[in-house]
């Protein structure tokens, strides 16, 4: 694609546009605008960060002077910038000392990637390796100590799992440090030491209550350095634009990573706009299952927060609270057991609360009145909820602060929201609650909901279908880092309904490519009460957008996944480009 710098100059004849001349112009292009109409246009004028008009050619060259940047399109297809609502972009600041998992798929590949790690760092410090699918690896099992081991003796070492929420896995080190041994006492469920059933030894595989003495430790390590931090968020921005992506919601963004979001901004290095739900700073003073959940309440409502206070990059959307597991882990809260899984009668939970708590009422009376509180501030919150069970757990703590306040247009999200009943679905659209949905989950660990779930269950699983004929505003994400944050690949499950290995997930929740493209521009928008001013390329709104390298509307839907961003555009500013 070419840059042209005063390609037209106004004539005589023209009139001048009362908005002023462009800064920046997109030319001979298919331009999805993803407004109320769901126009296509073949041209943009963009002025001080934001869109000024839009239409054929023969409008916006009126807006195209001698200082308008202008970029040639020749006939490649653009959307509005990506929109991901669920992204723990805080979570690139610990790339620098920890090992990416996510693609092996043997356990020796994953023992040389720990083992190269471990060259790198100093003996005796932690090595932490995230990501890893025990499904996908050549074994079909999770590492245990000795493979760790393998990695090194010299480091100790804790891996987690694709999706977390599932406990860490140990090595013989880490065990000994933490005081783990055969003569260690079972945790009550559902936390445990997994025990060579001949022997008793700890395996290395810990749940629950059973990783508290690793976690006191690694919380010990020496803190990262802020340079580390930093280098590690300029590399998840240059990620998110790789992906077209210009808008994220961040769910659980400590508080004490504000401040150097802040500086990357100031340092014209933030090109990325951070609609955040904040926790509680990164401590261990909060002790009790959901003290940093009150925490942050608090520490918003003293500091006189409110949603949408800050600039138009570093943005307080709200407060995020709970979660109920991970469908992929197998303790996501569902009402039916698990399928295929290595222990019958499998239910899940919700995070800190026993079944037996949930059934008598005793959850619901410690967890509610956080949310009141927040609802009386007037914040909204996301709520990690993806089983039945735990979606309706939520939606019942949301309930009971809408029927003491029935506060308009609220829109508290459920994050996940991966397995709504039809009945919770009609109780989202009562009450004003939307759906952070990740429907990418779909395309890396679908064949593992599939397998747990069944067909049955498949048939409201990721109901984009259902959320639209609802008239429930719900956008997508894939919950990065958890899977990879690609629009494409979440569009492509909207539409076709199948996993990477080409598994169906039912195709009765299928919706248009149009349809899917909103899920991931207007929609997200709107989630955090943004719709007016990003989502869409429209006169008024910050002129962010993705340039493909096909057709996203016309190309074979199996290949959707396969589409490239090229170009993406920021402020009217190009900040990344395809090599």
């Amino acid at each position: 694609m070419a840059y042209i710098v005063t390609v037209k100059f106004l004539s005589s004849k023209q009139a001048f546009p009362k908005e002023g001349m462009a800064d920046f112009a997109l030319i001979n292009g298919k331009i999805i605008t993803i407004d109320n109409n769901d126009s296509i246009v073949e041209a943009v004028a963009c002025k001080d960060k934001k869109v000024i008009a839009v239409g054929d050619y023969d409008k916006i060259k009126a807006y195209i002077g001698e200082g308008t940047e202008v970029l040639d399109l020749e006939g490649k297809t653009v959307t509005p910038g990506f929109v991901d609502t669920h992204v723990h972009f805080s979570s690139g600041a610990r790339r620098a000392r920890s090992v990416d998992l996510r693609y092996v798929r043997t356990m020796d590949d994953l023992v040389a990637e720990l083992k190269a790690k471990a060259e790198t760092l100093p003996p005796g410090r932690w090595l932490r390796g995230w990501g890893y699918n025990e499904s996908k690896l050549k074994e079909k099992r999770f590492p245990n100590r000795y493979d760790l081991d393998k990695a090194s003796t010299e480091h100790p070492i804790t891996v987690t799992r694709q999706g977390g929420h599932d406990g860490i896995r140990v090595n013989s080190l880490a065990l000994e440090l933490g005081g783990i041994t055969k003569d260690t006492p079972d945790p009550p469920e559902p936390s445990f030491i997994e025990r060579d059933p001949e022997t008793g030894e700890p395996l290395g595989n810990l749940r629950e209550l059973a990783t508290n003495s690793i976690n006191e430790l690694i919380a010990k390590e020496p803190p990262m350095t802020k340079e580390e931090k930093k280098e590690g968020l300029r590399n998840t921005v240059e990620l998110m634009l790789a992906w077209g992506i210009t808008s994220i919601q961040e769910p659980g963004a400590p508080m004490d990573m504000i401040p150097l979001y802040m500086e990357l901004y100031e340092e014209g290095e933030y090109h990325i706009r951070n609609s955040y739900l904040a926790s509680a700073p990164s401590t261990r003073l909060y002790e009790g299952r959901n003290s940093r959940y009150a925490a942050a309440v608090d520490i918003a409502i003293d500091a006189g927060l409110y949603s949408g206070f800050g600039n138009d990059h570093v943005k307080f959307a709200g407060i995020k609270l709970g979660h109920d597991g991970s469908m992929s882990a197998g303790n996501c809260a569902v009402y039916e057991p698990y399928l295929n899984y290595p222990t019958p009668d499998n239910y899940g939970v919700v995070h800190g609360f026993s079944n037996e708590e949930l059934s008598d009422g005793s959850a619901l009376k410690e967890f509610a009145p956080i949310v009141v509180k927040l609802h009386n501030a007037g914040m909204r919150c996301g709520i990690g909820a993806i089983g039945d069970r735990g979606i309706d757990f939520y939606l019942d703590a949301i309930e009971v602060a809408y029927n003491q306040n029935p506060r308009p247009d609220v829109r508290h999200s459920l994050e996940h929201c991966s397995l709504p009943t039809k009945e919770a679905l009609e109780r989202m659209k009562r009450i004003d609650v939307t759906s952070s949905t990740s429907v990418g989950f779909g395309w890396e660990l679908g064949d593992q909901h599939r397998g747990f779930m069944g067909m049955e269950r498949m048939k409201r699983y990721m109901p984009m279908k259902s959320f639209k004929e609802m008239g429930i505003v719900a956008s997508g994400n894939a919950d990065w880092s958890v899977c990879s944050a690609n629009p494409m690949e979440g569009i492509h499950v909207c539409v076709n309904r199948t996993t990477e290995t080409g598994q169906d997930l039912s195709q009765n929740q299928a919706i248009s490519v149009m349809d899917a493209i909103r899920v991931y521009t207007w929609n997200g928008a709107y989630i955090t009460h943004e719709e007016g001013i990003k989502g869409s390329i429209e006169p008024g709104k910050y002129a962010d957008f993705a340039v493909l390298d096909r057709d996203i509307l016309t190309c074979d839907p199996d290949e959707i996944h396969k589409i490239k961003v090229l170009t993406t555009i920021v402020d009217g500013k190009v900040v990344y480009q395809r090599d």
